[in-house]
């Protein structure tokens, strides 16, 4: 189960999505322009080429050695590819499991550790906005066990990210992706950093990434998009100082998002929102919740939904839903 507006005939309702954890600024102007250019000049008739160019848009992002570098048709088909791991939960639904274990959960911060020789996480965590200590990812990896850390969020987070961690350590993967930094979701792009990237596009195979996304990133520049980086986690930083978590109990977040404790099941909450134009996660599905946690993203219009919620609630303690 994951976030996302549904779609009816062949197009997505209009609602406010709070569901999905993307960047809270939306897409920026150059990528529309960009990709309005690459449809005028046909780019979405022609075949990409090694990907050689966005590969070095990459390395000069994030200060990676190209050859350490894999480029992916969004993170999910990267999860696909990996073997089964450990996994710290609650987490992401999409990792292929060997076992799991729950993190600590404290009075309004969830913990985590890693455990076992091949562990797969979140850092932040989807859906809790947690974060792995420093000491606890370096103590990790030096005893040689292996990690895939899944840094999607990084990018448009308070957090520090390890891409340049891979250079050093051949134990590690660091997977990553511009569908929630840019809020692209639907060009799907994803990439990696570590000494089993190569083997992953060998098992991914051929045309991975499409030539429309190909074409905006790379004549993007690297200095356009580090700088909207930059301002789009100054963005996250004032809209979590700002939000009281519309009245719920909420959860520490260093992440776009945060986690959420309603006074009543998640799935009548969310109901009543929909009625009202509004979409939030329900996140009862996630191993180590129950049925009031809810997930809610950032978005510039928060107080709207805060509002919608109180009034749900009222209505709520009335049985009026």
């Amino acid at each position: 189960m994951h976030g996302g507006v549904p779609w009816s005939n062949g197009r997505p309702e209009k609602l406010k999505d709070f569901s999905v954890n993307i960047n809270p600024l939306g897409t920026p102007h150059f990528i529309d322009e960009l990709l309005f250019d690459a449809l005028k000049q046909g780019v979405h008739r022609v075949y990409p080429d090694d990907y050689r160019d966005l590969k070095s848009l990459l390395a000069e992002i994030y200060d990676v050695p190209p050859e350490l570098i894999g480029v992916f048709n969004g993170a999910s088909q990267v999860l696909s590819l990996l073997p089964n791991a450990d996994v710290p939960e609650p987490n992401f639904s999409e990792y292929r499991r060997a076992n799991s274990y729950l993190a600590s959960q404290l009075d309004n911060e969830f913990q985590y550790r890693l455990v076992g020789e091949r562990v797969i996480t979140g850092n932040p965590v989807n859906p809790t906005g947690s974060v792995l200590g420093e000491s606890e990812i370096l103590n990790f990896l030096s005893y040689g066990k292996t990690l895939f850390l899944d840094e999607s969020f990084v990018d448009i987070s308070p957090v520090r990210g390890h891409a340049k961690l891979s250079a050093e350590f051949g134990n590690l993967l660091v997977i990553s992706s511009f569908t929630k930094s840019l809020a692209i979701p639907g060009l799907r792009f994803g990439f990696t950093f570590g000494k089993a990237s190569l083997e992953l596009e060998r098992l991914a195979g051929p045309w991975r990434v499409n030539s429309l996304i190909y074409y905006v990133l790379v004549n993007a520049g690297a200095k356009e998009i580090r700088s909207f980086l930059v301002r789009s986690k100054e963005k996250v930083i004032e809209l979590l100082s700002r939000s009281n978590g519309c009245g719920l109990k909420t959860y520490r977040s260093h992440a776009p998002f945060f986690l959420a404790l309603s006074p009543v099941r998640s799935s009548v909450l969310n109901l009543r929102l929909k009625r009202m134009g509004f979409l939030i996660r329900d996140a009862s599905d996630f191993m180590g919740l129950n049925d009031r946690h809810v997930r809610i993203s950032l978005r510039q219009d928060l107080p709207e939904l805060c509002e919608a919620i109180s009034q749900a609630l009222s209505e709520a303690e009335n049985n009026l839903i």
